[in-house]
């Protein structure tokens, strides 16, 4: 009887230490879940925010790049150079 008792008594300690050794496995993962939306969270919102500051900047060579891309259409339209012709000055200009 008396060993079953001590038998029982070992097990339940083991069984407490188990429970938590598990605990601390949560707790653990846990705070890496949370550090994990934290760390991409600021990455992301990084990236905006760097977006956000330079917007002007973009938009401006954005506006001016279209706009060169009319002029050349355009140019293109009124003085009947084919893309060939083009194509054929591009290679040019590469060597």
């Amino acid at each position: 009887m008396d060993t079953d008792s001590r038998k029982l008594d070992e097990l339940l300690e083991l069984t407490r230490e188990n429970n938590e050794i598990l605990s601390s496995m949560r707790r653990s993962q846990r705070f890496g879940s949370f550090f994990t939306f934290v760390y991409w969270t600021v990455i992301l919102g990084s990236i905006l925010g760097v977006y956000y500051y330079f917007q002007p900047t973009i938009q401006k060579y954005m506006k001016t790049f279209q706009t060169s891309v009319g002029i050349i259409q355009n140019f293109e339209k009124t003085s009947g150079i084919t893309p060939a012709d083009i194509q054929a000055a591009k290679n040019l200009l590469k060597k």
